[in-house]
């Protein structure tokens, strides 16, 4: 069986039409952090497909970026409701 690493994707997408396809794509593998970054636990064959299908919906001018994060890093990386605006290792502050 293949291992599973978590990963952290964040793109910046210039045109609306691709940006709503791009995280519509993204919603399929993983979590919602922020407007524009996903957390996804993916094997290394799922994050070819993943890269395969950004290429062919992208243009360019637009930007992705995928980072391997460690177990611990990924616990850091938290799903929160939309009024967090930073997260720490410790501390969060939200916009009130």
């Amino acid at each position: 069986m293949a291992r599973k690493r978590w990963f952290l994707v964040t793109y910046d997408v210039r045109d609306p039409k691709r940006l709503r396809r791009c995280a519509k794509q993204l919603k399929g593998y993983g979590s919602r952090i922020q407007y524009s970054v996903f957390r996804c636990r993916l094997t290394e064959r799922e994050v070819e497909q993943m890269r395969w299908e950004l290429n062919k919906l992208l243009k360019e001018e637009d930007d992705v970026l995928i980072v391997g994060l460690c177990d611990g890093c990924a616990r850091r990386v938290r799903v929160r409701s939309p009024r967090v605006d930073w997260l720490s290792n410790d501390v969060e502050f939200e916009i009130v």
